[in-house]
């Protein structure tokens, strides 16, 4: 299943998009360490940090995003459809290392502030910040809501943060004479990617748990399987996830009927109400029988 067909229509595909962020960040990355390093900008030291997480991040989503357009095989009967959940984990672990890694720096600075070059901090900021945005927008035009993905957006957008935060503290010290604007601008930044990174980690490892996805009412989709004047029963029901958007469904259903045609023809039915309703799109009946409890069906997915 691919939930990203829309975007050949009306955007470019995930795997072109995370191309152009690379081309671009890593351009970028070269010019915003060696301006920092010349200035002594924390704010634009930490970003550029987070810039090669930046890249990094964008070459796993890129990765991820190729295995899992693999076939399935005998080893892997789904296919690699939960690479790209390993690769938003990925990110968003490397998000908070980020975040301890800046929070370090800033205590130190806090102790002994740096001189800055202003002028070329602030420059270099505002560059900074039209290329993570810029990049951002371009892959927000895909359309995919993987976790994957949006691990990669996020990087994306807190870099953005980053090179906010390298302009807010540019003008603060070029301006105002603060030069402990550079480490709480470094710190706020560390605050708001740590925040911004539960999310995406919190639906990993729900996903990697086979958690039933959030936007699905579970109970309502068992009951409208009941609900069927020839299902007696469910059982063995279970709802997970491959991915952001792709749930699975499988269930015993016990019926009131005795040819396999009639059972099919019921299964086809709930299918594609499950579609429908909750955008299930591989479901997975057995049947039984009511009085015997024979299977009379084997499994079928769609």
């Amino acid at each position: 299943m691919s939930h990203d067909h829309a975007s050949h229509d009306h955007g470019p595909t995930p795997a072109r998009a995370l191309w152009v962020a690379i081309v671009l960040n890593a351009g970028f990355l070269i010019l915003e360490a060696a301006v920092g390093f010349y200035t002594n900008s924390l704010a634009l030291l930490s970003d550029a940090g987070h810039m090669v997480s930046d890249v990094g991040a964008l070459i796993v989503a890129l990765i991820a995003i190729k295995l899992a357009s693999r076939r399935p095989s005998d080893t892997y009967t789904f296919g690699l459809r939960r690479a790209p959940v390993l690769g938003g984990l990925a990110n968003g672990i490397s998000l908070i290392v980020i975040v301890v890694l800046i929070g370090l720096e800033a205590v130190d600075r806090f102790e002994d502030p740096p001189d800055l070059e202003s002028t070329a901090v602030l420059w270099t900021g505002i560059a900074g910040l039209a290329v993570n945005l810029g990049s951002a927008w371009y892959l927000a035009r895909s359309r995919d809501q993987s976790v994957n993905t949006r691990g990669a957006m996020l990087h994306l957008l807190s870099d953005a943060l980053g090179s906010v935060a390298a302009i807010v503290s540019a003008i603060a010290v070029g301006w105002f004479g603060a030069p402990l604007a550079d480490p709480v601008a470094s710190l706020v930044i560390a605050l708001l990617i740590m925040v911004g990174s539960w999310p995406l980690l919190r639906d990993t490892v729900r996903i990697l748990l086979q958690r039933a996805p959030a936007d699905l009412d579970v109970s309502a989709a068992r009951s409208m399987l009941l609900d069927h004047e020839q299902v007696e029963s469910v059982g063995d029901f279970h709802v997970w996830a491959l991915d952001d958007g792709q749930p699975v469904l499988t269930a015993v259903l016990t019926l009131d009927v005795e040819e396999l045609a009639t059972a099919t023809r019921i299964g086809d039915s709930l299918r594609d109400a499950l579609k429908a309703r909750y955008g299930v799109n591989h479901v997975t009946f057995e049947y039984r029988h009511k009085s015997s409890g024979a299977l009379t069906a084997g499994c079928q997915m769609d």
